[in-house]
């Protein structure tokens, strides 16, 4: 029932959030509209096209939004017309967005469901506006620049567009994902500006192209657009390849080891809620991540009956058991691209006191990523069945990491750790 009710209110916050930002919407186009002009149809007509075919190739990102190059149109308009019209152009793009397949074969038509339209066009009406607004208000007063660009007056342009794209952006996905807003805001808002920006450098080559060349020159640089697309395609599924293998190689160590089934995904999610607790970047959490799903690669050259056994294991077979960090770091290390977590992976063993293995590292010179992976390893281990032994309750494993902070786990992130492990615990459990 917990579940079920959780479910509602999230559905209720997302259709609210939406409702009012539609509503906030449709009364600023109502201003835009008051008080400014279209002063030239010819682009308008023309830009919104393009925008249509801009959006249609837009990049879907593994859990929630997608990225498009078509604000570089919307910016070009920005610098050469008016605020009310590049909120149209932009909303058009959206709402008129060809058919397209994601990942999963699925063909959308018109950004379907229609909640998703109704956001995606409200947003960006806000964000184009606003933005609009800033640049026609700098420029008027700061007259500086290009007969076409104002480089006070579009700077101030795209940090209003930034901050409010990554202000409604971070909503949406905090209530989708059920992530604080805090945490989604710090992890998109340094990606969201380079995007914004690069694309945004686009928009005033096509501002120059069809200031100095018309329509002609418009189409002809709209192409670097549609390579920028190409070429982030090209990054999103290099990307998405790299988790692909690492989940292949995950599925290999199960099969070695029936007994941890689930345990390299629940080291992983507890791994990743540690270091959001401790407020890591995200380019650490996704090592830290990387490293908890392959942390046991190295028992793929382990002896099944010694994983397997029952019984108390004997010196050579715990000194057999003992080699896996180390094999594990050998297997990554001949791969290029995730050679950066070897070390993590060979040291997730080791203890603060300096008692651990393979190499009796101490406290000062266990690197934080490990430190993190250690406690995620061993709570998963406290708290579920192995076969030499039943599994602790979630109290008990928590005070073992406690009791054992300064020991076994750093106590510099013992307090934040059982935080994050008892509310990731919970989310698993449903």
């Amino acid at each position: 029932m917990e579940k079920i009710s959780d479910t509602k209110n999230s559905n209720t916050r997302l259709f609210t959030y939406i409702f009012i930002l539609s509503v906030t919407a449709t009364m600023f186009i109502y201003y835009l509209i008051k008080n400014y002009t279209i002063s030239d149809y010819v682009l308008l007509i023309v830009f919104s096209a393009l925008s249509v075919i801009a959006e249609t190739f837009l990049i879907l990102l593994p859990k929630a939004g997608a990225i498009s190059v078509s604000f570089a149109l919307t910016y070009s308009a920005i610098l050469l017309t008016d605020p009310l019209t590049a909120a149209i152009i932009t909303a058009v793009g959206v709402a008129f967005r060809c058919p397209y397949v994601d990942g999963r074969g699925r063909v959308h038509i018109f950004n379907t469901p229609i909640y998703k339209t109704i956001f995606n066009i409200s947003q960006l009406i806000i964000n184009s506006g606003m933005a609009g607004i800033v640049y026609v208000s700098l420029n008027k007063h700061i007259g500086i620049g290009f007969q076409f660009y104002n480089p006070i007056a579009g700077s101030a342009a795209l940090i209003v567009d930034i901050f409010l794209n990554v202000f409604f952006m971070s909503e949406l996905m905090s209530i989708l994902l059920n992530e604080k807003f805090v945490y989604i805001w710090k992890s998109n808002f340094f990606s969201m500006m380079v995007n914004v920006v690069l694309v945004g450098l686009l928009g005033i080559i096509l501002a120059f192209a069809y200031n100095s060349y018309g329509i002609g020159g418009i189409l002809l640089f709209f192409i670097p657009l549609l390579l920028a697309r190409y070429t982030f395609k090209l990054y999103i599924d290099m990307r998405k390849n790299y988790f692909d293998t690492m989940n292949v190689l995950v599925r290999a160590i199960e099969a070695n080891d029936p007994y941890t089934s689930g345990h390299s995904q629940r080291v992983s999610a507890y791994s990743e809620a540690i270091a959001k607790q401790l407020g890591l970047p995200q380019g650490r959490i996704d090592t830290i991540k990387s490293a908890a799903l392959l942390h046991d690669i190295g028992k793929i050259g382990i002896d099944k009956n010694i994983l397997n056994k029952t019984g108390k294991l004997e010196k050579d077979e715990f000194e057999t058991i003992k080699s896996h960090p180390e094999i594990g770091a050998t297997i990554i290390a001949d791969l290029s691209y995730l050679v950066n977590i070897a070390d993590i992976i060979r040291h997730h063993h080791e203890r603060d006191d300096g008692n651990g293995y393979p190499d009796g590292l101490n406290h000062d010179r266990i690197p934080l990523e490990t430190s993190i992976l250690t406690i995620a390893d061993s709570f998963d281990a406290m708290t579920t069945n192995r076969p030499y032994r039943h599994s602790l309750s979630l109290d008990d494993a928590l005070n073992e990491i406690k009791i054992n902070a300064g020991t076994q786990f750093n106590p510099d992130i013992v307090d934040d750790s059982i935080i994050a492990l008892r509310n990731t615990y919970y989310s698993l459990s449903e």
